[in-house]
This record gives C-alpha cells, sequence and structure tokens, in this order.
C-alpha cells in the first residue's frame, strides 16, 4: 500500500472515531464533529519575592491563596452516581439475539430506569418535552428537504471512503439536531439535580456504547464504519421522533388538512387514499406511518411543508403535540423517596400514571 493510501485511510478512521466519540461523549452539535482540540495549559502567574522582613521583625506566616472553585454545573464522575443500584438496562435482545434499536428517545427512556427520578420530578420535566417537541417540528419543516434526503439512505449507504461526502452529511446534519440533549437541558434548567442528570447521562451512555460495542464485535472490518453510520443516525433520532409523530397525527385527517393547505397536485390526490384511524396496535402503527412517509415524501416540497404547517394550525393549541404522553417513570423495582425513606412502590399501593399510544414510543 503507498504511503498516501495509507495517509488516507488513517484520516478516514480518525474522522469516524472523533464523530463517534463526539456524540457518546457529548450531546449537541458536537456529536457530528471531531472533539476540539485541547486548549494550551496555562503559564504560571509570576509572583514577585516577597520584601526580606526587617532585622528586628519577627518573619510571619503568609496566608496561603485560596483555591478557585468552579462553579459550572458538572454531572460529577461515573463515581458519585449510583451506579450499583439495579436498574432496567436500555440495551433489551430481540429474538436474533442482537439489541433493540431504541424508537423513543433514550433521554425519555432512562428517566423510567432512573432510580433517582419519580412521579413528581416527571411533571417537572413535561413542559420541557413539549417545548424540545415544538422547536424539533419547526426544524423539520424548516429543513424537510435535508431531512428527506438524510433519511432516505444517504447515511446508510455512505461510505467511509469518501471524506467529502462524510463532511458534507456533518454539515446537513447540523440544523435537524438540538443544542444539548433532553438530559442536558434538564440539568441545566436545574429541573433535574447533579446526580439525577448524571445517572439519566450514564444510562443512556451505556446503551449507545453497548451497541456500538455489538456493532464492532459483528463487524469483520472493526466496525468503523457502522459505528460511524450509527452515530449519525442516531444524532437524528429526535427530529425522526418529531417528524413521524406529525404523520401520524395526520393519518385521520388527511383529506381536510390538504384541503387547508391549498395542494392540488396529482400525489397528493394519491395521498388522500391513506386516510384512515392511527391503530391501536404498535407494530401496525409502523406499518402504516411507513406508508405514509414514502406517500408525503412523493409531494412537491412546497405542499409537503404547508401540510405539515395546516396540521399545526388545525390544532387547539399549535405548539403543542396531542402525541405527547406523560412520562411514566415508575416500574416494579423502583423505589421512590419519601421523607428520606426508601419507600417501595408495590407496597404503597402507588398506581401507574395511565398512558396513552404514543408514537414516540412505537413508531
Amino acid at each position: 500500500m503507498s504511503i498516501q493510501k495509507k495517509r488516507f485511510k488513517q484520516s478516514a478512521v480518525l474522522l469516524a472515531s472523533g464523530l463517534a466519540l463526539g456524540l457518546l461523549a457529548s450531546p449537541s452539535l458536537a456529536q457530528v464533529a471531531p472533539p476540539p482540540t485541547k486548549p494550551a495549559k496555562e503559564q504560571p502567574t509570576y509572583t514577585p519575592p516577597a520584601p526580606k522582613p526587617a532585622p528586628t521583625a519577627q518573619p510571619q506566616p503568609q496566608p496561603q491563596p485560596k483555591t478557585s472553585i468552579n462553579t459550572k454545573r458538572s454531572t460529577g464522575g461515573v463515581s458519585d452516581l449510583p451506579t450499583d443500584v439495579p436498574y432496567p438496562k436500555l440495551a433489551q435482545l430481540g429474538p436474533d439475539g442482537k439489541i433493540l434499536r431504541l424508537r423513543q428517545l433514550p433521554d425519555i427512556a432512562a428517566l423510567r430506569s432512573n432510580p433517582n427520578v419519580g412521579p413528581k420530578t416527571a411533571e417537572q420535566i413535561m413542559p420541557v418535552i413539549y417545548s424540545r417537541r415544538y422547536r424539533f417540528e419547526l426544524m423539520v419543516m424548516d429543513n424537510l428537504d435535508l431531512y428527506w434526503e438524510l433519511t432516505n439512505g444517504m447515511i446508510e449507504n455512505m461510505s467511509m471512503s469518501n471524506i467529502d461526502e462524510m463532511g458534507r452529511i456533518a454539515e446537513m446534519l447540523k440544523p435537524l439536531v438540538g443544542k444539548s440533549s433532553l438530559s442536558q437541558e434538564l440539568i441545566n434548567r436545574a429541573i433535574l439535580s447533579r446526580v439525577q442528570g448524571g445517572m439519566n447521562e450514564y444510562i443512556v451512555r451505556e446503551y449507545k456504547k453497548m451497541v456500538t460495542d455489538e456493532i464492532q464485535v459483528l463487524s469483520d472490518d472493526g466496525g468503523i464504519e457502522g459505528v460511524m453510520k450509527f452515530v449519525l443516525d442516531d444524532s437524528l433520532l429526535e427530529a425522526k421522533i418529531a417528524y413521524r409523530a406529525m404523520l401520524a397525527e395526520s393519518m385521520p385527517q388527511i383529506n381536510a388538512i390538504l384541503d387547508e393547505s391549498g395542494a392540488t397536485s396529482e400525489e397528493a390526490s394519491a395521498l388522500r387514499a391513506l386516510e384512515k384511524p392511527l391503530s391501536e396496535t404498535p407494530d401496525q402503527q409502523f406499518v402504516d406511518i411507513n406508508e405514509l412517509d414514502d406517500a408525503f415524501r412523493a409531494l412537491p416540497l412546497e405542499e409537503a411543508m404547508n401540510y405539515f404547517a395546516a396540521l399545526r394550525e388545525g390544532r387547539k393549541n399549535p405548539d403543542l403535540s396531542p402525541m405527547i404522553r406523560m412520562i411514566d417513570v415508575l416500574h416494579d423495582r423502583k423505589q421512590v423517596m419519601e421523607k428520606g425513606f426508601n419507600v417501595d412502590v408495590q407496597k404503597r399501593g402507588v398506581k401507574q400514571p395511565k398512558t396513552k399510544k404514543d408514537i414516540e414510543q412505537d413508531g
């Protein structure tokens, strides 16, 4: 192999590793870009020597300078977190023995597993969930052409040998990726404490690491390309959830939305035949939404954007998605902290809150 080819291969591996580490280590746009270089070490401040005391004066001990305190909020190290408390892992095996990919946002799934999060905290989290869904709906609508291109095989068909294409995909992702993960936003807003938020991030990282480890074990070439594709695709998950939830919401009212949006194309006429009630069965929901998605992508871009706009305007509150359900953080092994005591949920007779079918879980 020539020196030039070796250098090219090394560059591809380094870029892939940077992208993968960006997503697994920090949520935000850094997820889809190589981590920045470390800043230069600070040079010690020069302190002039103290003047010599007069011969008659006894030397006095000088006060030691106080160590500066970093006031930036931190999720703490793993040693600070209750990782030894049993909790349901997000990585679950499917019938084929491989880890099932979550359709729900891992940060939301982690709240249920998180031993430090109870129902009262969940109630405080809900406004943030609605706010994030509102933001991601607008992001998808404003960048619908990018979303369609990225989710139409571009990532799946990406080749490690094409560095330019990899860089272009990373740039295309940016308008569809949040500034921070849900867990980090909840920490920043002081809704989750340092321990609660740190544990949530730990549970999410654990799931993603188990997935990427599996990809590498099952791959014949070390899995770098497979990990890369998972990282890029995973960074789009919250945008995918918002997009598919809008499609599911629109399914029972396709004709009314098309009339309101003024769509007149042949593709819009074909879309009308897909109107039906949203199935109660998760598997059937998934099939129906995929069918609607295929037909929806055939619409002219402007008609598709107007379709989503009409859907949102037809809501009781345009900014609140009716597809969002109350977060259920209880399970039969979780304990709720009450006045400093661990109280078993089953013994207390606490009922789990009723939930609606939600595309965030099953679509």
